[in-house]
């Protein structure tokens, strides 16, 4: 492991710094934060967790009870259920016939001064798609022939995988995929067919290669400003974080991530992602919470809520309620993105300075955002049905824009449904089939 854990480290130039920026820049003050522009003071907050808690099996992004669920509403051929049935069953990743490829160096930022070789993750983001929709369809339709395939894949990638390479975008490869893979393997944990050797094993790989990496880039950013990364790059790592620490039983890591989610110094803060709240106008049902990266593009934006709903999903499942924090922050956040998204209606914007790392290794670089980006604007994500489902549906808060944005996608798909690029393996998806409450 420790050998693992060196190549990740310093597998690339900018991890050089970490260890001197991490003391310098760290928290001096437990009760306040002040940025690194020296403009804002945070003052913590609190989201206890029970440092003995006992974690639930399976308890990732779904509970036995979701399948339960999702068994008989497919057994009756009840709608929406049966046309995201359907959309899992069509998905060429979803078949007996399909062969993973994983490979021994994870790249992501590669043909780079880090890293001289390709990327190759979409090795990667196929595989764990796979894994994930087979283990769905075996939990559905009891066929043990999709729980091999899924285990096939699993054990292949944990006998193969040794590090993650590239620049600084091996955390966006740990992130993503670390809490891909972590979910897939917490479906199929209670397998008889997977031997407690190589659950462990996959256990002990998803330690080795996805947490390592992930928990470097959280305590160091890799030597950079602390607000130099976008939001989306804290929160994937975060979920990672918090899905390897359930899948291995491990109630620090798990209380890591949602310790960092309220109180960390990044944009993946929740105060920091969700930046400005917007009170509600005369055709709004809530206040509207502003996105760190709106001003940027909307196809990153749109991530960050898909990892937003991903994360507080799967701490619901554990009994902490991140949806509800703070006046159900998350949703004012996902309402303010559907309403521009989808809605197709302007939102307010409050102008947004990101100080970055800039060519001289100082945090003097400034990036001012004074109006929203079209960028990227109504881009398809397969995110809307779990937040719907969760606020709308269960806590029978009216949301206009989010339950608009959930009705236009319906029915969402999984990986290989939104094209063949990255961003269309960002959310594992499925959300119809296995979030859908009515």
């Amino acid at each position: 492991m420790k050998s693992k854990l060196s190549r990740i480290l310093w597998g690339s130039i900018v991890m050089v710094v970490m260890a001197s920026w991490f003391v310098s820049c760290g928290k001096d003050n437990p009760t306040e934060i002040i940025d690194d522009d020296g403009d804002e003071t945070i003052v913590e907050d609190e989201f206890p967790v029970d440092e003995n808690k006992v974690f639930k099996h399976p308890g990732l992004l779904h509970t036995q009870a979701d399948f339960d669920r999702v068994i008989a509403k497919v057994e009756s051929q009840s709608s929406p259920w049966m046309e995201g049935w359907e959309k899992l069953t069509n998905n060429s990743h979803a078949q007996l016939t399909y062969n993973p490829a994983p490979v021994v160096k994870l790249v992501r930022g590669g043909n780079s001064a880090e890293e001289p070789d390709s990327d190759n993750y979409s090795r990667a983001m196929n595989d764990v798609a796979a894994a994930y929709q087979c283990a769905i369809r075996w939990k559905v339709t009891g066929d043990e022939a999709y729980a091999d395939k899924a285990v096939e894949i699993l054990n292949a990638w944990a006998e193969v995988c040794e590090r993650i390479s590239g620049n600084s975008n091996t955390a966006l490869a740990a992130g993503i995929y670390g809490y891909e893979f972590a979910n897939a393997g917490e479906i199929m944990r209670d397998y008889e067919g997977w031997s407690e050797v190589d659950f462990q094993k996959y256990q002990q790989w998803m330690l080795d290669v996805f947490y390592a990496t992930s928990s470097a880039f959280i305590e160091t950013h890799w030597g950079t400003c602390i607000t130099h990364y976008w939001a989306n790059w804290d929160l994937c790592n975060i979920a990672c974080i918090m899905s390897v620490g359930v899948l291995c039983d491990r109630v620090d890591l798990y209380k890591d991530a949602i310790d960092y989610l309220i109180d960390g110094l990044g944009n993946g803060n929740l105060h920091k992602c969700i930046n400005y709240i917007h009170p509600k106008s005369t055709n709004d049902d809530i206040d509207l919470g502003q996105i760190q990266e709106s001003g940027r593009d909307q196809g990153h934006t749109l991530m960050d809520i898909g990892l937003l709903g991903t994360i507080c999903q799967m701490a619901y499942n554990q009994g902490e309620d991140l949806f509800a924090y703070d006046d159900n922050l998350v949703l004012k956040g996902a309402e303010y993105t559907a309403k521009y998204n989808f809605a197709n209606l302007q939102v307010p914007f409050t102008e947004y300075t990101r100080v970055y790392t800039d060519a001289w290794s100082q945090c003097g670089g400034r990036e001012v955002h004074t109006q929203i980006s079209s960028s990227g604007k109504a881009g398809e994500r397969p995110i809307w049905e779990l937040i719907y489902n969760h606020y709308v549906v269960k806590e029978g808060i009216e949301a206009r824009y989010v339950t608009l944005a959930a009705q236009r996608h319906r029915p969402e798909g999984g990986g290989g449904d939104y094209g063949s690029n990255s961003g269309g393996f960002d959310q594992l998806g499925l959300g119809t089939l296995m979030y859908a409450l009515e």
